[in-house]
């Protein structure tokens, strides 16, 4: 970390990197280190990172401290932990109500990109798009504009929500060049300060940006879009040049990106790193028809001894979301897996999926059986399906809580795993309400910063804010009305194509939409 440490010097732009969460939580993210490496580039600038104790009573440093405070956001039960923030530095929540002395409050992050208005009402200007284009600019024009905030609207990427709801386009990097080089060249300082990572291996290469499957259910591959491939020859000379400096460098690699096997080249990068380079490589969840006994050797020989994968539910619905492979393309994988030296498979599935039902929950104890009488070890992990924005699911309702607790109680019992784990109903319906809400919903996230955060404060605040649970959560919401997100575009996104996927899958599984 202090590998890009910089004094303060008078006159230099001062900006906090903000995270809702502890230190030791907060360092794991690598998002945090790569907006301080972008801001450290910028000789005028002086940064910091500021996070709140686990108790939400003190932080390591006051907002106050800064002129721009950046607030990195990645999961929406953290948003009353900004306000939070805020309110212990001296600065309202609200950004009407803020002095001309207060920092300009910039928040950004998927959640905040896919749908910001949850808290409009508590920022000055949120960031849609990749941090790489975004935090430059702002920098660049902050001398000009200073907080002037509605000047910013220009900016291609920049929402300043007190303008009302203006239409954004993602800012987002076409080459993936520079950002693969950010990403490794982070990690790797983070390394040498040992700053524990989530990743298990120090050298981590971004393969690929957005996900070319489309699968319905998932934000984070349609606002990830446009889809961009990392250049091979550009990863090979970034590890080539770190081994040329110090073997010690690079003992392991850990890939990441949506879909890593769907990159052209993935076969010669793992050959590249496994076969020529020798060196230890993890890679994230894999589609199983993506997977041939090649690519599970060089998985093997690279010393991961979990395969994840993630069929998510029956060969019915799992066909209907963009999931084409069979339960026997499953079993195929596992046992291929098994036999080249991989002890078992992590499991993911989602409960309460639209259209589902019984049948399909048996069908997927069936393939756990079948996996169980196989030999094959399996962790399972059962979590609520949330609907989410940007995706074709978005107009569907969530399920209520007694069908997802039977689900997930039907596949706990079926006690075929070696652990088990699920996501918490509370947890999920919070994470759907911040998902899909309008403003109204910021009145909720105010009042959850002045409590607690515990469970039962949720519970408190959901019954007393039910009405706005029924609207966005467990509600049909009309094609042909505006969403709250609307504004907010996504290369590749778009809602015409969102809803002729909708209504292909409602076709598949025989939904039939309100007319």
């Amino acid at each position: 970390m202090n590998a890009y440490q910089k004094s303060y010097r008078k006159g230099m732009i001062r900006v906090a990197i903000a995270y809702p969460s502890n230190a030791r939580v907060a360092l794991q993210s690598l998002s945090i280190h790569i907006i301080r490496k972008l801001l450290n580039e910028h000789p005028n600038v002086y940064s910091d990172f500021v996070f709140i104790s686990d108790d939400g009573k003190s932080l390591t440093r006051s907002l106050r401290d800064f002129d721009i405070v950046i607030f990195s956001v990645h999961y929406e039960l953290d948003y009353p932990r900004i306000l939070k923030m805020m309110e212990m530095s001296g600065i309202s929540p609200y950004s009407s109500r803020r002095a001309v002395d207060d920092p300009l409050i910039v928040m950004g992050g998927p959640t905040l990109m896919a749908n910001p208005e949850p808290m409009a009402p508590f920022t000055d200007i949120m960031l849609i798009g990749d941090a790489e284009v975004l935090i430059p600019t702002l920098i660049n024009y902050y001398p000009e504009y200073g907080k002037n905030i509605e000047e910013y609207a220009n900016l291609v990427g920049f929402y300043v929500p007190s303008l009302g709801k203006h239409v954004v386009t993602k800012a987002f990097v076409r080459d993936l060049s520079y950002s693969i080089k950010l990403i490794h060249d982070t990690a790797i300082e983070l390394s040498l300060g040992n700053v524990k990572s989530i990743f298990s291996n120090p050298a981590i290469l971004e393969v690929m940006r957005g996900c070319p499957r489309g699968c319905l259910f998932c934000m984070e591959g349609f606002v990830g879009r446009p889809v961009r491939f990392a250049d091979i020859n550009s990863i090979k000379e970034l590890i080539l040049r770190d081994l040329g400096r110090d073997e010690r460098l690079v003992s392991g690699v850990s890939l990441i990106g949506l879909s890593v096997t769907d990159h052209p080249g993935f076969k010669e990068l793992m050959s590249f790193l496994v076969n020529e380079l020798g060196l230890n490589v993890s890679v994230p969840s894999l589609r199983v028809d993506s997977l041939d006994m090649d690519i599970i050797k060089l998985i093997a020989k690279g010393g991961q001894r979990v395969l994840t994968v993630a069929p998510e539910s029956s060969e019915r619905l799992r066909r209907a979301l963009g999931k084409g492979f069979s339960d026997d393309d499953i079993v195929r994988a596992a046992m291929e897996a098994v036999n080249a030296g991989i002890d078992h498979l992590k499991l993911y599935f989602m409960a309460g999926l639209p259209g589902e039902n019984d049948d399909d929950v048996k069908s997927i104890i069936n393939l756990l059986l079948r996996l169980k009488r196989l030999g094959i070890k399996h962790a399972l992990s059962v979590n609520p399906w949330i609907p989410k924005p940007h995706t074709p699911l978005q107009w569907l309702p969530m399920a209520n809580d007694d069908i997802i607790n039977s689900r997930i109680k039907a596949l706990r019992s079926a006690r075929t795993y070696t652990e088990f784990s699920t996501y918490n109903v509370l947890d999920a319906k919070v994470q759907a309400l911040l998902s899909l809400g309008d403003r109204d919903v910021s009145n909720l996230v105010f009042e959850a910063s002045l409590t607690g955060l515990d469970r039962g404060s949720w519970r408190r605040l959901l019954r007393k804010y039910e009405d706005l649970l029924n609207k966005y959560v467990y509600s049909w919401k009309p094609l042909n009305s505006e969403l709250p997100w609307s504004h907010i575009r996504i290369p590749g996104a778009e809602e015409e194509s969102l809803k002729s996927l909708l209504f292909k899958y409602v076709s598949e599984v025989n939904i039939s939409l309100p007319t």
